[in-house]
């Protein structure tokens, strides 16, 4: 499987989402099924997509063997707040094969996929964690806790929430358009603006 070969060995290599291969595809969605196991998981000819096409997501990943062991994505889409635009972007779907944790291959990926972000045109970046995982990410990519901060998923009743789901916000400030709006982006309700059951 061709495009299952790293550039180099152990190297991340990032591919946007929707330019990956259904090979590619699947075996991202098989890693998530690795490491997040459900009893009644379909056939692997019929694992979902990964990501939601609502997101312009960009992947970063790790391959040994023919196969995905490490992965972490960047998802973007603009969002309204505060009477202005933002181009946001966040971490989706980290992980790292069982087999294969402990080895510091998400921190890897991670790293990356922080990078990316750090030099892209975003103006913010913001997702949820479990509290636990925030010093991981504190430490891979600078990512803060944002405790005056809620995200939404959106304005509707039964809206996923930070808060109610007991997740941190980690938010960066990439912009000089994101820092000059730093009072109103680091604390209150930040709507994702996202279809009903989609968070970050």
């Amino acid at each position: 499987m061709t495009d299952l070969k790293p550039s180099q060995p152990g190297a991340v290599d990032a591919i946007a989402y929707n330019r990956a291969s259904s090979a590619l595809q699947q075996e991202f969605a098989l890693l998530q099924q690795r490491v997040y196991p459900e009893p009644d998981a379909p056939e692997p000819a019929e694992v979902a997509a990964l990501h939601d096409p609502v997101f312009d997501a960009f992947s970063f990943y790790i391959c040994t063997h023919d196969r995905v062991v490490s992965y972490a994505a960047v998802v973007m889409k603009t969002i309204e707040h505060g009477g202005d635009t933002f181009y946001m972007g966040g971490l989706s779907c980290v992980m790292t094969d069982p087999d294969c944790q402990g080895q510091g291959l998400g921190f890897r990926t991670v790293a990356a996929a922080t990078r990316c972000m750090e030099h892209s045109n975003l103006d913010i970046g913001a997702f949820t964690c479990d509290p636990p995982l925030a010093r991981f990410y504190a430490r891979a990519g600078g990512w803060t806790i944002a405790p005056d901060v809620v995200l939404i998923g959106n304005r509707h009743d039964g809206a996923l929430r930070s808060d109610t789901l007991g997740k941190v916000v980690l938010l960066r400030l990439f912009s000089a358009k994101a820092r000059a709006a730093a009072s109103t982006l680091a604390s209150g309700v930040i709507d994702l603006g996202l279809p009903d059951g989609q968070f970050l």
